[in-house]
């Protein structure tokens, strides 16, 4: 996989708050150790970070930090009550690095292929997927990084020891050379028309053709066929060393055995002190690129201004972080923010701000504005209001509370962490950008307060230094260039002297000003008490059910408030209703976006959306329970009445028009996904409906909408966590006084069945799509779910998951794309594989997909002692995790809740699930394989995507005509 390294999207994630949880505790250790056996020699790092956890369920968690003998630098993570493992490991060498384009992209692909101790392609693969885990590993600019997760604790070592051989033993097969090119060529391929790819391209088009930045760095079938795999191994050989090498590790052992283990699994790495590369003073893009605006044209209907400066890296300081207060600073969202001029005066719909590294020593300050039609039109405008507001926050320093709040809210996230399955990979990418000497503290907070520095960072932003980037249809002026690799068509102008002089110029907006203090920090952290096993119901009756669930696993101070407010007024088979319900929220979302940015802020958070299956409003609240209660009635308050504006209306409706159409542009797959939802549902309105739909409504329809949607109602709502049953009792009441109506009956708001696939089948649908390449989606009906099915289901899914995925990727490379598994739709259960491809015609596909199927179940009969242990591995997996099946409050109050009201309250579920996987054998498997896979099982469904491009024409079967 590569990694995107688009800048803007990079950023985009500090809209929602400069709050980061850390996900781990390091004890204190008071000096430096080293420790030494016939085995291994590592050194303990002494912890600088002395903050206690305050969860108890992470109470028995410990950690270390090493350096190996090798001098690799990592972290192990002990937990003794962990449900999954896990492992990471970075190393300093990525698509820079390149001798010829794409050989550290291709490098990547072949460690996965084999190594001297487990030679066969698929083992490492096989072995995660039947360990319950799953894997992967991408390419950037300047390191890779690899990981497994989830990983059953008892598979733990067996994991580790395949994953730590990629890097001192890889077999770099050649027999696996020729075909993963192939694999690299299909992934550069289905990324043609991916608007973010085409976007990074151009940049690269325009960047110093000097700095490494400016390289295709994916590869193609083009580039891959010059590199051998003599080439593969020297350039292995020349970057893949040890002092360029970070780790982390989540096992269940103990600190000191986890040390052993990492010792001895990474420490035969050879360290060949490759000094790391080094793009000081070396600027990514041309100064004649400042001042100058380029026009990219998109793929999609898309609308976005992008203002970008290379800034100095000293503003990447990770004590001060004066680029991150910057960032927060004007992607600020609340009252007297930048968005909020903009969207006043209809110029845009969002908007964000932030850095990102496009290497270790190149740093890039974005500020990305998702225009309106008009924008597009006033861009000129959209600047000049940038600068006013840049301006606005230079005028004054920044406030202490803004430092004060961010780290308060970063230390309530560090002391009241749970637990996260990818803790060693988000650990492992953290440490590549901190010393190991203060790790983690710097990683997850503000260490001290300099104004000065966040206000030279401001004073950088100039217009002289500006690079100008539109992404947008109709573009002002003509698009004469074409970029080489994905062929968008861009030019670059430069911005007219009067319109520079103006911005120069600009001056504070007295609209726009720093954050004021967050009115939802939270300040009172107590618990309350919590003793029950399962969900109380507190009401039922004809207005619907409130269960209260004060979940005594996660003593943390979170809770969740969540209403699905039915209402015959939406449903699932009427487009103009969806549409219009997708306006309401969008309105309410709007009104509520000063707010809910200091809540998001203050680690609260709110939706208001469609009820799953399209039956009514779904009104959520969760986070630090404190305020929770204020914020849901913040949220009422604007249910009842969103105040629907003419204007605003317009900008809206055009929004969600342009999203529906969009739809026409998605991959082939998604596309294919689509279009099986139709067939299963029996109502569905697909995307091309609902943008029909959305041509014939009006303001007036909208305000006629939200002035009756709660009149009649049927409401099942589920509080839990840090709450009391009389704090419950007043948020169903508060919900009952904003949105009186009077109750309706449950079958007037059921949702959709789904439907059978026919016994008289097989069947296909073949669909054309205006889009590169090709997808398939086989679909195979199963029945109506019991827990034998449901186990059924879930072994043959897992054991079919890696030979499926070898079969069409690693050996046939059919496609980048594939993947199986089992599915659930309303009750019904059915096996599921899918493929993308830009060489294959959907029929070949499809018939390589039911040959796989037959070779499997005829492999799954015959054979012995393999399928016994793979078997009776999935199956522990399976089982160790439906022990332990949620890492958080928030998931498992989730959880409950689905079980309250799509399982009529069985509370037991899981328990039945358990007992029925623990009495479940190999010979059921078989037995159940065999009628769910063979020929006399018809019920299957095939949707075949077919592109528009040359090669999707290039070896396609037709129809035979006499000449």
């Amino acid at each position: 996989m590569f990694k995107v390294s688009r800048p803007a999207a990079a950023v985009a994630s500090l809209r929602t708050g400069l709050a980061k949880r850390a996900c781990i505790h390091v004890p204190p250790v008071a000096v430096a150790r080293s420790y030494a056996t016939s085995a291994s020699s590592y050194t303990i790092i002494p912890n600088t970070l002395h903050l206690p956890l305050l969860t108890t369920q992470l109470k028995d968690r410990k950690s270390a930090k090493l350096v190996l003998s090798n001098g690799i630098k990592g972290v192990v993570i002990s937990d003794s009550e962990t449900p999954v493992t896990g492992a990471a490991l970075s190393v300093e060498a990525g698509s820079w690095h390149d001798t010829i384009e794409g050989t550290a992209h291709f490098c990547e692909h072949m460690l996965f292929l084999g190594t001297k101790k487990f030679p066969s392609e698929h083992d490492y693969e096989r072995f995660i997927f039947d360990s319950n885990g799953q894997m992967n590993g991408y390419t950037a600019n300047d390191h890779s990084l690899y990981y497994f997760s989830d990983v059953s604790p008892s598979a733990f070592d067996g994991a580790l020891d395949r994953f730590a051989r990629f890097f001192y033993e890889p077999l770099f097969n050649p027999n696996c050379v020729e075909r993963e090119q192939n694999a690299v060529d299909q992934e550069f391929r289905k990324n043609i028309e991916q608007d973010g790819w085409r976007v990074l391209h151009v940049r690269k088009a325009l960047a110093n053709a000097s700095h490494p930045f400016s390289a295709f760095n994916t590869g193609n079938l083009e580039t891959m066929k010059m590199i051998s795999q003599d080439t593969l191994k020297e350039w292995f050989r020349n970057h893949y060393s040890a002092n360029l090498m970070h780790f982390a590790i989540l096992g269940r052992d103990s600190v000191e055995v986890l040390a052993e283990k990492a010792e001895a699994a990474f420490g035969p790495i050879r360290n060949n002190n490759v000094p790391a590369l080094a793009t000081t003073g070396r600027a990514v893009f041309p100064t004649s690129l400042h001042r100058t605006l380029t026009w990219i044209e998109p793929i999609k209907n898309l609308r976005e201004l992008t203002l970008a400066w290379e800034i100095p890296f000293k503003y990447n300081d990770d004590t001060t972080k004066p680029a991150r207060l910057a960032s927060h600073l004007i992607g600020y969202e609340g009252q007297n923010s930048l968005l909020s001029l903009l969207k006043k005066e209809e110029l845009a719909e969002g908007l964000s701000a932030g850095q990102s590294h496009l290497g270790a020593e190149n740093l890039l300050f974005e500020i990305s504005v998702s225009l309106t039609e008009n924008g597009v039109k006033e861009w000129q405008t959209v600047v000049g209001r940038i600068f006013e507001g840049i301006a606005s926050l230079q005028a004054t320093h920044v406030p202490k509370h803004v430092f004060d709040q961010v780290y308060l809210v970063n230390k309530i996230g560090y002391q009241f962490q749970q637990r996260s399955s990818g803790i060693a990979t988000q650990w492992c990418g953290l440490l590549r950008r901190e010393s190991i000497e203060t790790f983690p503290q710097k990683s997850f907070f503000i260490s001290s307060f300099d104004p000065a520095a966040t206000q030279a960072l401001l004073n950088e932003l100039t217009p002289d230094t500006c690079m100008y980037t539109m992404i947008a249809q109709k573009a002002a002026f003509p698009l004469n260039k074409s970029e080489k690799w994905m062929g968008a068509k861009y030019a670059t102008h430069p911005i007219k002297g009067g319109d520079l002089g103006m911005w120069k110029s600009a001056k504070p907006h007295p609209d726009v000003s720093h954050p004021a203090p967050n009115p939802f920090i939270p300040k009172h952290l107590a618990l309350t008490a919590r003793d029950s096993a399962h969900p109380q119901l507190l009401l039922s009756g004809n207005e619907g059910k409130l269960y209260f669930f004060p979940d005594a696993e996660f003593a943390v101070p979170e809770a969740a408030y969540m209403f699905n407010i039915k209402t015959p007024k939406i449903r699932p088979d009427d487009p103009r209703s969806i549409v219009l319900a997708a306006l309401y929220t969008r309105f309410v979302h709007e009104r509520l976006q000063e707010i809910s940015y200091d809540a998001a802020s203050a680690g609260l958070h709110f939706d208001v959306g469609s009820v799953p299956g399209d039956t009514g409003i779904a009104v959520g609240v969760d986070g630090y329970s404190e305020n929770a209660a204020l914020l849901l009635q913040s949220v009422l308050g604007f249910l009842r009445n969103p105040s629907v504006t003419e204007h605003e209306f317009a900008v809206y409706l055009e929004s969600l028009k342009r999203s529906y159409q969009n739809a026409s542009k998605d991959s082939p797959l998604r596309q294919a996904m689509d279009k099986l939802s139709n067939v299963i549902h029996e109502k569905y309105c697909p995307p091309a409906m609902l943008a029909e739909a959305a041509e014939r409504i009006s303001a007036d329809d909208l305000r006629a909408f939200s002035e009756s949607l709660y009149e009649t109602r049927y409401i099942e709502a589920f509080v839990g966590g840090n709450v009391t049953g009389d704090e419950a009792l007043a948020a169903w009441r508060l919900v009952q006084e904003s949105l009186p109506g009077t109750p309706c009956s449950q079958e007037s708001v059921a949702r959709s069945k789904a439907i059978p696939f026919s016994e008289t089948g097989p069947t296909y649908l073949d669909t054309n799509v205006p889009v590169k390449g090709n997808a398939l989606v086989w679909a195979l009906g199963l029945g109506t779910r019991d827990h034998k099915l449901r186990t059924g289901q879930e072994l043959l899914s897992k054991l079919i998951k890696e030979p499926l995925y070898t079969e069409l990727r690693t050996k046939a490379q059919t496609g980048y794309i594939v993947s199986s598994g089992g599915m659930q739709v309303e009750k019904q259960l059915f096996l599921q594989a899918v493929v993308q491809s830009n060489t294959h015609d959907p029929w070949d596909l499809l018939s390589r997909v039911e040959l796989f199927h037959e070779t499997f179940l005829r492999e799954l009969v015959e054979s012995g002692t393999e399928i016994q242990a793979r078997f009776d591995a999935v199956k522990a997996a399976k089982l160790a995790r439906l022990a332990q099946p949620y890492d958080t409050l928030a998931a498992k109050l989730r959880w409950f809740r689905y079980l309250a009201f799509e399982e009529d309250a069985d509370f037991e579920f899981l328990e039945a699930r358990m007992a029925a996987m623990k009495a479940y054998s190999l010979d059921d498997l078989r037995e159940f394989a065999v009628g769910a896979l063979g020929r006399r099982n018809k019920r299957r469904m095939a949707v075949l995507a077919s592109g528009n491009s040359e090669e999707n024409l290039e070896f396609k079967w037709r129809a035979y005509a006499k000449l």
